[in-house]
């Protein structure tokens, strides 16, 4: 019996022994990884998306975002773009399963050298000076490697070389205390309203630099407010109108405003929301502090056609208690915001609020 167990324990020693040596072998194997290998080539591949299509002057200008795989290669023409053109009609233009045909290569960019192309700010700018007055043509944006592999292709953008809007006939500034006022004659529909056709870009410049955008997005209408300007500076400003043709922005011409003076430092805007509760024998009139910095608010009463104001300093925050009120007389508050600077200017008013002030008699005994 002895022997058996002695056998037994060898037996088991010599296993433990094997199974450690099995799973050291495997650990060796793999080099420390405990996941599998990631499968090779099942990444997606590099494509132009978001492309951007300008005709300014008749000529065909093209903007897209660099992927960012692009940014990761190695050496200079690990990977290309290469924009392709096809011209067509506009009734083929508009059938999105008709394959292209007679496609001609224009032009191979490659982002870290030059060329006639821009790139900045991650993203590149080519313009295609062959394009001819009233033709429609398909573009694609290609990524090639070193090898000449097609990568990607781009999804087709449709543009017609149409006609430009006609320029806006004249752009007029006006300063107030909110900044300073464009407009400009937009076209109009047979109602008499903005036609919805013809957006506008607004670009403004300040008196010796340069012209800077002022809405990244088109506007629609025919006026804007810019309360982004310095005090007693002085402006220009431009305005273009734009119009949509399958998937191209056409531009008209610039058209330029006087130089115009901004205002002096415009006081803060008014409290958005103006409250009053009437309480036992008094109101309390409330309103949301201001976003901006402040040096207080002053508080309006209206009582028939008499307006006072009731503050003598701002107040740094509300409420502010009426106690010179009588029963069920109605009145209206506005408040007011005063500027942080000197000389403390003080705003326009809020919208008014009216309140009843009730007081009920005490039947207590």
């Amino acid at each position: 019996m002895r022997a058996c167990s002695l056998n037994r324990e060898k037996l088991g020693k010599a296993w433990q022994i094997r199974a450690f040596l099995m799973v050291a072998l495997i650990f060796a194997g793999s080099c420390g990884k405990k996941t599998p290998p990631r499968p090779v080539g099942l990444e997606k591949p590099p494509q132009v998306v978001d492309i951007r299509v300008e005709l300014v002057d008749g000529q065909v200008r093209l903007t897209w975002p660099i992927p960012p795989i692009v940014h990761e290669k190695k050496r200079p023409g690990d990977l290309i773009f290469v924009v392709q053109r096809e011209r067509t009609d506009l009734e083929r233009v508009q059938c999105g399963d008709c394959p292209p045909e007679a496609v001609e290569t224009l032009v191979r960019i490659d982002p870290a050298s030059q060329g006639p192309w821009q790139v900045a700010h991650g993203m590149v700018e080519w313009t295609d000076t062959s394009a001819q007055a009233e033709e429609v043509y398909r573009y694609w944006i290609a990524i090639v490697d070193k090898k000449e592999r097609t990568l990607s292709l781009s999804a087709p953008t449709r543009v017609h070389l149409s006609a430009p809007p006609r320029p806006v006939k004249k752009v007029e500034t006006c300063a107030d205390q909110r900044g300073v006022l464009v407009r400009w004659d937009a076209p109009m529909t047979a109602d008499k309203m903005p036609d919805p056709k013809t957006s506008f870009l607004i670009e403004r410049r300040q008196k010796g630099l340069e012209w800077e955008t002022l809405n990244p997005e088109f506007l629609q209408g025919n006026s804007y407010l810019d309360t982004s300007v310095q005090p007693q500076e002085h402006y220009q400003y431009r305005v273009r109108p734009v119009l949509r043709v399958l998937d191209a922005e056409v531009s008209g011409p610039w058209t330029e405003s006087a130089l115009i003076r901004a205002p002096e430092r415009m006081p803060p805007p008014p409290p958005t929301t103006v409250w009053a509760v009437p309480l036992r024998e008094k109101i309390e009139v409330h309103w949301t502090e201001s976003a901006q910095p402040v040096a207080g608010y002053h508080v309006y009463r209206r009582d028939g056609k008499t307006i006072v104001r009731l503050t003598g300093e701002p107040l740094n925050k509300p409420p502010f208690i009426d106690a010179k009120v009588e029963p069920n007389k109605v009145y209206a508050y506005a408040v007011s915001s005063v500027s942080p600077d000197a000389p403390h200017k003080e705003g326009l008013l809020s919208k008014w609020v009216e309140v009843r002030h009730v007081r009920f008699n005490d039947f207590r005994r």
